[in-house]
């Protein structure tokens, strides 16, 4: 069974019953059938579209259709080849009449004409048997040039006066050569009486730029074969998706299995992991609360150090034991060795050091907070005993100019 039936569209008989429309219809294949239009109804011309880009075919030759249409209802195929686009028109009105007679339905109409669905050559001259007459048509290079259509049998003189008038029409003189001076033979086509038959005409060579574009395609399937087509889709997309489920249900189970093989072996350090953290946070609270009293215990401190030197604190910080300070003076400028002698004799803070800073006005110091027992205390045999003199090595002092060096 072919998979597109091709009939012409004249071929239907005046006292053709239903039986015989079903069959030329062609309700037994999945496609709707191709209609063909005898050339003998068709008028054809050509339309130069050189320099033209594909994607404009179509705005040139509706500029150009109201004058090119030879009806006031004209049916028109339109197709390029080329540098040219051959246009074949025909009279609606008529091919309207045919269907009311047979009962077809105009508007869903398949209709091509009778000159695009001969077969295609790549070189040289043909000389179609059509249904009506015979018809001339130059190839070159796989591309219709031009063609010409006669009611009756041509003779060789009726040749060789078109010939060279379509070579020059079609800009094609350098090719002339290639095509047969003499009237080449005629190629006779079947006739056309059943669905067998029918299969001998070729598919068109050139789809039609005015007519349905690709996704219109569906429209030409029957309604009853496209409702099967999309159950079956249907069908293989559940099959699909239910595959995939299958083989998901699978990798879930495969993988809760390997957890649930992995617990005792991660249990423990599960457990061992959580005693480390609460004990993280218990050794962090407890430093909270002891750095939280040791900042309070030096703020104490500082406070009459502060008030004697006649300086304020306008930046604190504190971190791992070491404090930093930022002392403005309130009235005058701060007299750093009195300052520092003040800090050094406070038993909370060792290394104290003078860190430098742009404005002259601002004193930076860093010391650390002592933790253990007091700076000067050293504890022999469980008691504190305070030395006279403490080594060397263990006193801490600064400059006593009051300059801060370079890098501090």
């Amino acid at each position: 069974m072919p998979l597109r039936n091709r009939f012409y569209l004249s071929d239907l008989p005046d006292d053709a019953d239903e039986a015989a429309l079903e069959a030329r219809s062609g309700n037994s294949g999945w496609i709707k059938p191709l209609w063909i239009l005898p050339r003998a109804w068709c008028v054809t011309t050509s339309l130069q579209a050189k320099g033209v880009p594909q994607h404009k075919t179509v705005a040139l030759v509706n500029l150009h259709l109201g004058r090119l249409a030879p009806f006031a209802d004209s049916g028109v195929y339109a197709c390029r080849s080329g540098d040219w686009v051959h246009l074949w028109f025909w009279e609606n009105q008529r091919v309207r009449e045919f269907c009311e007679k047979h009962a077809l339905d105009f508007a869903a109409l398949h209709i091509a004409p009778e000159s695009v669905c001969f077969p295609k050559i790549k070189e040289g001259a043909v000389l179609q048997q059509c249904l009506h007459g015979v018809e001339a048509q130059l190839w070159h290079q796989g591309l219709l040039l031009d063609s010409a259509w006669w009611p009756e049998m041509i003779d060789n003189a009726t040749w060789q006066n078109w010939r060279p008038t379509a070579a020059a029409a079609s800009g094609a003189r350098a090719a002339l050569a290639s095509w047969p001076e003499a009237l080449p033979s005629l190629v006779a086509q079947s006739a056309i009486q059943d669905v067998n038959a029918a299969a001998n005409l070729a598919e068109p060579w050139g789809y039609n730029l005015l007519g349905k574009k690709w996704w219109h395609a569906l429209t030409e399937i029957r309604s009853e074969k496209l409702s099967l087509l999309a159950g079956a889709a249907l069908m293989v997309g559940l099959g699909y998706l239910s595959a995939e489920w299958w083989v998901l249900q699978a990798q879930q189970h495969s993988v809760e299995a390997k957890i649930e093989a992995l617990s005792p072996l991660v249990e423990p350090l599960n457990v061992a992991r959580g005693k480390a953290l609460e004990s993280q946070q218990w050794v962090n609270k407890l430093a909270g609360l002891r750095s939280q009293d040791d900042v309070m215990e030096l703020l104490a401190s500082l406070r009459p150090v502060l008030q004697q030197q006649e300086a304020a604190i306008r930046e604190f910080e504190y971190l791992d034991g070491e404090v930093r300070l930022m002392l403005v003076p309130v009235n005058t400028e701060l007299n750093l060795v009195a300052l520092t002698q003040e800090l050094e004799a406070l038993p909370k803070l060792t290394n104290i050091r003078l860190l430098p800073d742009s404005d002259a006005r601002i004193t930076r110091i860093s010391a650390k907070i002592l933790r253990l027992g007091k700076p000067n205390e050293i504890k022999v045999l469980g008691q504190t005993q305070i030395p006279d003199k403490l080594p060397k090595s263990a006193v801490t002092s600064i400059d006593r100019s009051g300059k801060r060096e370079k890098g501090e």
